[in-house]
């Protein structure tokens, strides 16, 4: 799944990649490896724990505890999000308000309702599914 995520991706030297519900840390230990600007933002205490101690070595990880919609999620140019289906639905209100054009949003499971994605690659039962904003 990471592979496909990172796939859709096509992360460049400017990019800013978002982890919105970045869980343990997996996506952003990998990401990080790309040398650009990781934030992780998980309200979960035992999973940031977690991914806090997975990435305690890399400078370009940040990991903030809280719920996302109450971050900024405007500097981001890539978004990964593996959530609920209401979550989803209200994190493409928040997409078209505070993102700019131009970003990739990387959503497993879950769609957009009325955005057609660039791409859909499933992995086993799951389609992960890649939106430009």
């Amino acid at each position: 799944m990471i592979e496909v995520i990172l796939g859709f991706a096509s992360i460049k030297k400017n990019d800013v990649f978002y982890d919105l519900g970045s869980g343990d840390g997996r996506i952003l230990v990998e990401v990080a490896k790309k040398k650009i600007p990781v934030v992780g933002i998980e309200q979960n205490r035992f999973l940031n724990w977690i991914a806090k101690r997975r990435v305690r070595k890399l400078k370009n990880v940040k990991i903030i505890q809280d719920n996302f919609f109450k971050q900024d999620i405007s500097k981001a140019t890539i978004i990964v999000a593996y959530l609920s289906r209401k979550v989803t639905k209200e994190l493409q209100k928040k997409i078209k308000r505070e993102c700019r054009k131009g970003t990739k949003i990387i959503l497993v499971d879950h769609p957009f309702l009325d955005w057609k994605p660039v791409k859909v690659k499933k992995v086993g039962l799951i389609p992960i599914r890649l939106y430009v904003k």
